[in-house]
């Protein structure tokens, strides 16, 4: 008999009338076995009331540790727009689903509990880990990125533990072998499908839904930048033409990213052309740029960081130019004429404005890939051999748009045949984690009905006998300590010795 859970992965974009799931299960929640009292130590002091561990980390404010779904995430403030873009879906998941963050970060931990109205708790320890996942009763646990502390989470057996990622780009790190250590992973549309499906080994492609991309239904309105400023260099010059007809400049976004983990997942623009980009655009009058650079850019490579500060000192007062280091980048989109992206993510998001995109071209400089990932067919490349006309091409494209028609057939195989405008993707994902928790718990009165064992059985005749007519004869009787004897010479007293 086919699932609710295997319907929904034959036909993963489905509207909410569609995809309610009616069963009503019963919660099963696992006794935890109460812990055996550490030995006494025989200080002067008097201890302190025994408190958990995880409240000297100032981790049960207000918790109830009684949530269904719960959000692990393991990464500092560089890597907080993978959980920010998620808030929006996360709230309208909470109006079904009791909600609880979980993270390992302090810095984290503090931004989560000041900027929503999210439970929050922080473990510092796999210890505080531990307690909370046997203090609670999780039926979901969530996972928006592969960190390395995500296999210290998994190791709690009566959840669901679901991938959901924080984007996809055509980087390695979308088709890691590391998505096969949870029950789901939630993919956006068909190109993340068919990336799993053709690069994995011994998969099972069942376990891997479309559910579309929810952040895009929930992208902030911010204001739009001053374009028109004028040269203050030529401040007298303007005073004596203030009739003069206002430069209406272009917007171009430069949204370079970082130099990832490892040289193999190594994109960014910013040694080979970076610098020279900024100045370029800088030089047109008729251009005005937005610098967005990744959040942790020049965390690997000093040369990256150095000239990401540097492009940041050039733009910084710039009358055509600003520096965007916070907030989601998907907000700037609607005050854009063209971007200009490496191979990232935030490429893949952009399709949904349909706007004219340059992508620099960096795949020559990574020796195990000669391909070009899919996305390339939405852009026009720069490479060291066009670059000199960067800036006509610029023009051109916000002009002409010459890859409109590719773009759109790229769209919709990154992003899917969804209905952004009326939050399908976001009823998608909170009826898919509905039946997720309906089917853990499925899986867990399964589990306590189905008990099997193969240990053996053992018969009076396993066990040596031995004779009750011991004799004395080959040693002094006199010479064998009782019980009480080694317990004095060791000192161990009769109340530990139970207790062990």
């Amino acid at each position: 008999m086919m699932s609710k859970l295997s319907k929904f992965v034959k036909s993963p974009l489905i509207s909410v009338a569609d995809s309610i799931y009616k069963h009503s299960s019963k919660d099963v929640v696992k006794p935890v076995p109460a812990k055996k009292p550490a030995a006494k130590k025989p200080a002067a002091k008097k201890p302190a009331a025994k408190k958990p561990a995880v409240t000297q980390n100032r981790m049960f404010d207000n918790i109830r540790l009684r949530d269904e779904v719960a959000l692990y995430f393991d990464g500092g403030l560089g890597n907080l727009y993978q959980i920010e873009q998620w808030l929006g879906p996360l709230q309208a998941l909470s109006k079904v689903k009791t909600f609880i963050f979980v993270v390992r970060n302090k810095y984290i931990f503090e931004w989560i509990r000041k900027n929503t109205d999210f439970q929050v708790v922080y473990c510092r320890l796999i210890d505080n880990v531990m307690q909370v996942f046997e203090q609670g009763e999780f039926k979901c646990v969530l996972y928006v990125n592969h960190a390395q502390k995500n296999f210290q989470s998994l190791i709690t057996r009566d959840a669901f533990h679901v991938h959901i990622n924080h984007g996809e780009s055509d980087k390695l790190s979308t088709v890691s072998n590391q998505t096969k250590a949870y029950d789901y992973v939630l993919l956006v549309g068909p190109a993340a499908y068919d990336k799993y499906h053709n690069n994995l080994l011994n998969k099972d492609m069942s376990r891997y839904i479309q559910i579309g991309r929810p952040q895009l239904e929930y992208i902030a309105k911010v204001k739009k930048p001053i374009t028109d400023r004028q040269d203050p260099a030529n401040a007298q010059e303007n005073l004596m033409f203030a009739n003069a007809e206002v430069v209406n400049r272009h917007v171009v976004l430069y949204a370079p990213t970082w130099e990832s983990t490892h040289e193999s997942m190594n994109y960014t623009s910013l040694q080979n052309f970076g610098l020279s980009l900024v100045d370029a655009i800088l030089e047109d009058p008729d251009l005005y740029l937005i610098y967005k650079p990744h959040p942790n850019t020049g965390s690997r490579v000093v040369e990256v960081k150095k000239i990401n500060a540097e492009i940041i000192k050039r733009l910084q007062g710039h009358y055509k130019a600003e520096v965007v280091l916070d907030g989601d980048i998907n907000s700037l989109y609607e005050h854009v004429d063209l971007a200009i992206f490496d191979n990232s993510a935030v490429a893949i998001d952009y399709l949904a404005v349909e706007k004219p995109m340059l992508m620099m071209d960096m795949f020559d400089k990574l020796s195990d890939r000669n391909d070009k990932p899919f996305i390339t067919n939405a852009a026009t490349m720069i490479s060291e051999d066009n670059f000199v006309d960067v800036l006509q091409i610029i023009h051109q494209e916000i002009e002409h748009d010459t890859v409109a028609k590719r773009r759109a057939k790229v769209k919709n195989y990154f992003l899917g045949d969804v209905d952004y405008a009326n939050n399908e993707s976001t009823r998608n994902f909170v009826e898919m984690i509905k039946m997720i928790c309906d089917e853990r718990d499925a899986a867990v009165e399964a589990l306590a009905d189905d008990q099997i064992s193969h240990e053996p059985v053992f018969e009076e005749s396993d066990y040596i006998q031995i004779e009750d007519n011991i004799s004395c004869e080959d040693f002094s009787c006199d010479d064998v300590a009782d019980e009480t004897d080694i317990v004095s010479e060791t000192g161990i007293t009769e109340e530990l010795v139970q207790d062990k």
